[in-house]
């Protein structure tokens, strides 16, 4: 299936440099470097790449250097790059993008200020079924407090 994002990286392997160690090739783990047989060469696949600079580091010669693709999307300060990406990725693979440890945007969580006022509960009743509890979540500015 061809995707219809664009690379955020660009991989450039100088092949003055290049020595065809095969490094590249063990080091990556997200399958950007292959080696061919037939051509005796090093290829690169750039949509594989997440810019993490392992095969940058590893490289016994410094031949791969990795840059940013000029051809990013236009500047929008409702659409941005990262946004029009995200939508596509889960456009294509039909998943939920998620992160580990939270949200990783600079976005304030409102979850971390919630108060739950817990006073039926200091005193629980004595029997539930004549005397049953009831919680009640108001959340927004007009919550309609009874």
């Amino acid at each position: 299936m061809r995707s219809y994002l664009l690379p955020e990286c660009l991989i450039e392997r100088d092949q003055n440099r290049c020595i065809k160690c095969k490094i590249c090739v063990d080091q990556c783990t997200y399958g950007v470097h292959y080696y061919s047989s037939e051509d005796d060469a090093l290829y690169s696949r750039d949509e594989n790449c997440t810019n993490c600079q392992r095969c940058v580091v590893f490289c016994p010669t410094h031949a791969i250097t990795i840059r940013k693709n000029p051809n990013a999307y236009r500047d929008n300060a409702h659409w941005t790059q990262e946004a029009i990406t995200s939508i596509k990725k889960q456009a294509e693979t039909g998943g939920v993008i998620l992160t580990g440890m939270g949200c990783d945007k600079p976005h304030f969580t409102y979850w971390d200020k919630l108060l739950l006022n817990a006073s039926q509960v200091t005193n629980p009743s004595i029997d539930p079924l004549r005397e049953p509890m009831e919680i009640r979540t108001f959340l927004g500015a007009e919550a309609g407090w009874t």
